[in-house]
């Protein structure tokens, strides 16, 4: 009987008849695992028109912290996405312009949602990925095809958890993506080296 697991330093090895035995570090035979291997696929998304509470709900339900929102309903092209924390500091904490008077539930996801969007496409390998959430300080990265149809997204948590990725990389990525910043996390995205574009 042969068992896999993990090493003390993040590679996989095989343990068989008490004999530990490495194993190769692309197991695909040199391939680097794709982004397609370990997103999430489906996600519910919003249009700009539903409310800060739809949000929250769909984030709650799908124990998420991202929605994508897409230009209408049925549509998979993407237009932006709204974060649990755009909902905290952009409607709770502060009143978004032309939505005073309304209840923070009723606020439109448009009025706080990002619209410049970090991308990543699915058969981009997990580096790239890893680079993208560390260059924009972002935990979860849409993934689109070439007409920025929504195909998935893809978290840290996905990279921990099904990703190959070894435990260091994993640790900075973390790291970078934490470091204090003095702009808000919109600005961040707003002015991303998005995927799609290089």
């Amino acid at each position: 009987m042969a068992i896999v697991c993990i090493d003390d330093q993040a590679r996989a090895v095989e343990i068989r008849d008490r004999v530990i035995i490495r194993l190769p570090d692309n197991p695909s035979g040199g391939k680097k695992m794709q982004v397609n291997e370990v997103m999430t696929t489906n996600p519910t998304c919003c249009i700009p028109s539903d409310t800060a509470q739809t949000a929250a709900i769909i984030m709650r339900d799908e124990d998420t912290g991202i929605v994508p929102i897409v230009e209408r309903k049925g549509s998979p092209k993407v237009i932006g996405v709204v974060t649990d924390r755009d909902l905290c500091i952009g409607v709770l904490a502060e009143t978004p312009t032309g939505t005073e008077g309304l209840s923070p539930a009723n606020v439109p996801v448009e009025r706080c949602m990002t619209r410049q969007v970090v991308f990543c496409k699915a058969n981009d390998d997990l580096d790239k990925v890893l680079d993208l959430m560390q260059e924009n300080q972002v935990r979860r990265i849409l993934v689109v095809d070439g007409q920025d149809t929504l195909l998935g997204v893809v978290s840290m948590a996905d990279l921990m958890n099904r990703g190959k990725v070894s435990k260091g990389e994993t640790t900075e990525t973390l790291k970078r993506i934490s470091e204090p910043t003095d702009e808000a996390s919109k600005p961040r995205a707003q002015t991303a080296k998005l995927s799609k574009s290089q």
